[in-house]
């Protein structure tokens, strides 16, 4: 994993992140594995992981003990041949719930959710918060990172501090309607 403090606060209501990930045998871990996670502590905390009792993606805003916001795919992803491309889009100061928390696999939309709450508007989760540590590779869940380690690789990974971008500043069909990468050329914001 990577994990880092950063010094300066960016918009905790508005950014995005997106990564390739392949998995490797994450059946090994606890119950879920992180992909990436913003925490002050056992009560301020956001992770993307995906959950291994299903094998779908989790998106979770965690704040004062309380959920804050939550996305559970219905959809799996446990084929440890592919790539898969994930985009997680935070946007509370949208008026429409629903598009306040967005998450997108390979290049289209999730819609089914096991779990589907929205954040209340103008929400301020701990992603970009000068006081959370950011981390790459690991989730975090109970007041400790133990046993949420992702394991399998991860590739062209970005968090944009004060945007909400879709995948397609992230990807691109090509001739044969596969979703591969692209680089993105954008701004990265404040952090």
């Amino acid at each position: 994993y990577m994990s880092k403090s950063i010094s300066s606060t960016g918009s905790r209501t508005t950014w995005t992140f997106s990564t390739w990930f392949k998995l490797g045998n994450t059946g090994i871990n606890l119950s879920f594995t992180g992909l990436f996670s913003a925490v002050v502590n056992a009560s301020n905390f956001v992770n993307v992981a995906l959950l291994n009792s299903s094998y779908g993606v989790d998106f979770l805003l965690y704040g004062s003990n309380s959920t804050l916001g939550r996305l559970n795919t219905s959809r799996l992803f446990r084929d440890p041949s592919a790539w898969y491309h994930l985009v997680a889009v935070l946007d509370t100061t949208n008026a429409v719930s629903s598009e306040r928390m967005r998450l997108y696999i390979n290049g289209v939309r999730e819609t089914s959710f096991t779990t589907e709450t929205y954040p209340s508007k103008d929400t301020t989760p701990i992603v970009n918060y000068s006081s959370s540590t950011h981390n790459l590779g690991r989730a975090y869940n109970a007041g400790t990172y133990n046993g949420y380690y992702y394991d399998g690789y991860m590739a062209e990974t970005h968090l944009i501090d004060g945007y909400a971008y879709g995948p397609e500043y992230f990807g691109e069909f090509d001739d044969f309607d596969n979703w591969i990468p692209k680089e993105y050329t954008g701004s990265y914001g404040t952090n």
